[in-house]
């Protein structure tokens, strides 16, 4: 069995709630200092719903990913660095779930509206600055 390794653009299912949310991972996987180890950035997709507040940063449409069934949109604010060895840990266990990786087009937006999004940490901009972009 090969173990998993966290990588650019792939998707991550994680339970959030009572139902499995479509995480995106926004990097390959690289040491980062201020926590000691190899990071990857994961943000979290959620359902847009009509009468729901929502950061309007980045939207995603039904069908622009096969998990994506609903207009959805980029949750900024609860963007994380991931231990890139827990995130493999928690796929080899199943408390995670791999799914098919998001488009070059889909990732260059859902990053871009880390520029845009006022609900982006000052700790995750310092990452993106140093270690995506």
């Amino acid at each position: 069995m090969t173990e998993y390794c966290p990588f650019r653009k792939g998707t991550l299912l994680v339970l959030s709630g009572p139902v499995n949310h479509l995480h995106i991972i926004m990097n390959d996987p690289v040491f980062f200092p201020e926590v000691g180890y190899n990071g990857v950035l994961l943000v979290n997709i959620s359902s847009a719903r009509p009468n729901k507040r929502f950061d309007p940063a980045c939207l995603i449409e039904a069908g622009e990913h096969r998990f994506i069934t609903h207009r959805s949109y980029v949750v900024y604010s609860d963007a994380v660095v991931k231990n890139a060895d827990s995130v493999a840990q928690f796929v080899a266990t199943g408390e995670f779930a791999t799914h098919d990786p998001v488009e070059e087009h889909i990732h260059q937006r859902v990053l871009a509206g880390f520029d845009q999004s006022r609900r982006v940490k000052p700790k995750i901009l310092r990452f993106i600055k140093n270690y995506i972009l």
